[in-house]
């Protein structure tokens, strides 16, 4: 897979919501020893869903613009908005 960077790499906030710059698709990796887990809600707040990340390891998010992301806490899960292509 190919992907191409859109933005500056960002911390994810365990205090508060971050759309990732309006992001569609997020490059998430996590570069700490302990799992956590990131809630993704929509653009009014509501909660679609939660999915852990494990130590070490990354993955990419296909969201709405709108819809934001949060961690459970810690400052070692880092997101960027990118663009892919298989």
């Amino acid at each position: 897979m190919l992907i191409r960077v859109l933005a500056n790499q960002i911390v994810v906030p365990a205090a508060s919501n971050t759309t990732v710059n309006n992001s569609v698709v997020v490059r998430i990796a996590h570069v700490g020893s302990q799992e956590h887990i990131i809630t993704i809600a929509n653009g009014a707040g509501t909660n679609i869903g939660t999915i852990t990340i494990l130590n070490n390891s990354e993955l990419m998010l296909e969201k709405k613009a709108t819809d934001t992301i949060q961690v459970d806490g810690g400052s070692d899960v880092l997101a960027v908005s990118v663009a892919y292509k298989n």
